[in-house]
């Protein structure tokens, strides 16, 4: 397939390649949308910026899913350590990975076999999570922080019990960053009330006490 370099999908992204092709593309405008919509906490994070940034790595992911599965995997790999370690969780990436398949499979039909590597790859990420903390821990932590954090919040940051559980799920497997640079910004009394900061702490204290159960 032939490659372009990521700026002229998104100007900040720089100069490494992804896909070309028109319908790969829209697919994976459509899938970092679909990532937006899902993840309020994108847009209140890292703002417009950070949304063109899914489009082109989306496009970049498109491009790799053409390697084989074991280079898909190190690829998916490295740009999860490298987001968590930025604030974005790798169940973020993980659901993202869902989502880019569902539209390229779609949009592509006759690539579908090469774009399950992708399907593939978010799986790799979904056991390397639950090795950390069992599913059963993470849905019942996050369930606790949605009950404890306030229904305003709530609604404006859905989602965000998990996030935090994912990122200890991270640090368990040795992105050392991963809490600090989601806990920080969650906590901040500027943008977040006590009840809010509270609920935070707390879901990661509980969630870092569940990793040594698995």
């Amino acid at each position: 397939m032939p490659e372009i370099g990521a700026a002229l999908i998104n100007p900040d992204a720089g100069s490494h390649p992804v896909t070309t092709d028109p319908r790969e593309v829209a697919a994976s405008v459509a899938a970092g949308d679909r990532s937006w919509r899902e993840f309020p906490y994108y847009q209140a994070r890292f703002g417009d910026r950070g949304r063109r940034f899914g489009h082109s790595d989306s496009a970049w992911l498109s491009l790799i899913a053409l390697k084989e599965q074991p280079q898909v995997n190190a690829e998916v790999r490295w740009l999860g350590e490298l987001l968590a370690s930025r604030g974005m969780p790798q169940w973020l990436l993980e659901r993202h990975l869902e989502f880019l398949h569902e539209e390229l499979a779609a949009a592509v039909p006759e690539n579908r076999e090469q774009y399950g590597r992708l399907l593939n790859a978010a799986g790799m990420l979904r056991n390397q999570r639950r090795a950390q903390i069992r599913e059963q821990d993470f849905l019942a932590l996050a369930a606790d922080f949605r009950a404890r954090a306030g229904a305003e919040w709530t609604a404006r940051l859905p989602n965000m019990g998990p996030l935090l559980v994912s990122a200890v799920a991270d640090e368990a497997a040795g992105i050392s960053q991963a809490v600090p640079q989601l806990e920080s910004w969650a906590t901040d009394p500027s943008r977040f009330p006590a009840e809010w900061i509270a609920a935070v702490h707390d879901t990661i204290q509980a969630a870092r006490a569940r990793v040594s159960a698995v």
